[in-house]
């Protein structure tokens, strides 16, 4: 790694998740049933997953566009701007995890192709982001006409002219599990961070289109991806998914 590109880490007082708690508590329940081993942890915020991984006996480096803002002790940090280069060598890690990253780039494509080079083959990779595909999201766009909610160019300058800091890329479950096939990430499972039990007022409507995804083509299926649109944990998924991914290439856990 170019050394220009470290940053110290200084300060440690309360460290908060800056994505969902709900989030961070689904993922050290996932990490704590896999073998420990290297892992790349960007965006890392504020230092909050970083540091639990650590502790649960990880080595972790932490990739974060503003390096400043990380606070956890003893975690190595390095710039990174997911939109361009990820400053680490091919294969250099076991698992990567992206939490409410991808949505914020301007170039996601970019960024799962990174995080594809430096995983190991057999690597798992660890992405979140907002669900735009379940079925309250849905409705919400027939409605409204967005998928997230819409803003200016007071909002941008308010934020300091900071794209990174807006959802730019509101990414459906198809188009996310293609960037990930076309990069060899295979989905494994998907995980919910929480039920949302208003979504199930909805039922009668996952019915119906389940009943039409039933009645199509076999073609017809497959060319919707209705075995991910469909997927309870997407259409009936809470604010989040929670895509754990395995590279090709490496024996199968």
């Amino acid at each position: 790694m170019v050394e220009k590109s470290r940053y110290p880490i200084e300060g440690e007082d309360q460290i908060f998740p800056k994505a969902r708690h709900e989030i961070h508590r689904v993922l050290v329940e996932f990490f704590s049933k896999q073998p420990p081993g290297k892992v790349f942890d960007a965006p890392g915020g504020y230092g909050h997953l970083s540091k639990r991984l650590k502790e649960m006996g990880y080595t972790v480096i932490c990739g974060e566009i503003e390096p400043e803002i990380v606070k956890a002790h003893g975690i190595e940090c390095i710039y990174t701007d997911l939109n361009e280069k990820i400053d680490a060598p091919d294969a250099s890690f076991d698992y990567i995890c992206c939490v409410d990253g991808l949505e914020h780039m301007c170039n996601p494509y970019r960024a799962v192709q990174e995080f594809g080079r430096v995983l190991k083959p057999g690597g798992i990779g660890v992405f979140t982001l907002p669900n735009y595909s379940n079925i309250e999201k849905r409705l919400r766009y027939f409605l409204k006409g967005y998928l997230t909610k819409p803003k200016t160019l007071k909002d941008y300058k308010q934020e300091g002219c900071k794209l990174f800091n807006f959802h730019n890329s509101p990414l459906t479950i198809t188009i996310l599990n293609f960037m990930f096939e076309i990069n060899g990430l295979k989905i494994e499972a998907i995980l919910r961070d929480k039920r949302k039990k208003r979504q199930y007022f909805f039922l009668p409507v996952v019915f119906i289109l389940k009943l039409c995804a039933w009645l199509s083509s076999k073609k017809r299926k497959e060319k919707d991806g209705y075995h991910l649109t469909l997927k309870n944990e997407v259409v009936l998924g809470g604010n989040t998914l929670i895509c754990i991914t395995r590279k090709d290439g490496g024996l199968q856990g």
